[in-house]
């Protein structure tokens, strides 16, 4: 099992950061790796990304032809899972992890390493091994995340570190997959994140791609998507899909908390 993880917005408190920080992650079996790959070609060729350029959603997926295409393409590549974990800082608290770039980084990043855990071993049995790559971040340091991480995880009982085969951080241009988990991330702010002149928020991306979200045919919160301090800040999105979705499945972990 491999896992590309990116993430959207920004980690600062300013007006003029981003209104959230998140990740997305995919997770790829054998066959779906080459699915992905071979749709990750398939984008750049259609919007004209050269050999040179890693594909971003920032500079080659700025329309709404372009992103409505990208989901297209994306929603048909078979072998994949999705989770995404987010937070909203307009409702987090002034002592939580929002003034503290390392410390909202890390506990975002483990967040959304238990829920790859969790998803790989739920779809491919306690067998799995998994390959984990985050992208890398520019200024921040890696090793105090993977520090943060091994030492949560030793902690926690019910996260299934020893499936984890080796943890990185690599740059954009290292996997082609790790582009794909751009593009998914950028389908998460375009639903998440006004923009343009009248501030509006475009889900139409995302609810491409719904179904691969893990458990989405269920109840995707909060084990396929994780909004935080609170379930409740994705519930009450008008575009929501599910209105009758439970904010917990019973599965361990389920809290989306703000401590630590």
């Amino acid at each position: 099992m491999y896992v590309y993880i990116d993430e959207t917005g920004d980690r600062g408190g300013s007006l003029k950061s981003s209104p959230i920080f998140g990740m997305a992650a995919v997770l790829l079996d054998e066959a779906g790796q080459h699915e992905l790959r071979a749709a990750v070609d398939r984008l750049r060729l259609d919007f004209a990304v050269p050999a040179n350029k890693v594909m971003s959603w920032k500079e080659h997926v700025k329309t709404h032809d372009r992103r409505r295409h990208a989901a297209e393409v994306l929603r048909n590549v078979n072998g994949l899972r999705l989770c995404y974990v987010y937070s909203v800082k307009s409702a987090l608290a002034a002592e939580s992890y929002l003034n503290d770039a390392q410390r909202f980084y890390n506990y975002v990043a483990y967040k959304i390493y238990k829920s790859v855990l969790w998803a790989a071993r739920d779809w491919k049995g306690p067998g799995v091994r998994v390959w984990t790559r985050f992208g890398h971040v520019k200024g921040h340091d890696h090793r105090t995340t993977d520090e943060y991480i091994k030492l949560q995880a030793a902690a926690d009982p019910t996260v299934p570190h020893e499936l984890e085969q080796g943890l990185r951080w690599v740059s954009a241009n290292t996997y082609r997959e790790s582009q794909a988990a751009d593009l998914y991330g950028g389908f998460l702010k375009a639903a998440l994140w006004p923009a343009g002149e009248f501030g509006y928020v475009e889900p139409a991306y995302l609810l491409r791609v719904w179904p691969q979200l893990r458990n989405s045919a269920v109840c995707a919160i909060p084990l396929g998507i994780m909004s935080m301090p609170g379930h409740e800040l994705l519930q009450r999105e008008e575009w929501f899909p599910c209105a009758q979705c439970r904010t917990s499945n019973g599965s361990p972990g389920a809290s989306g908390g703000q401590s630590t």
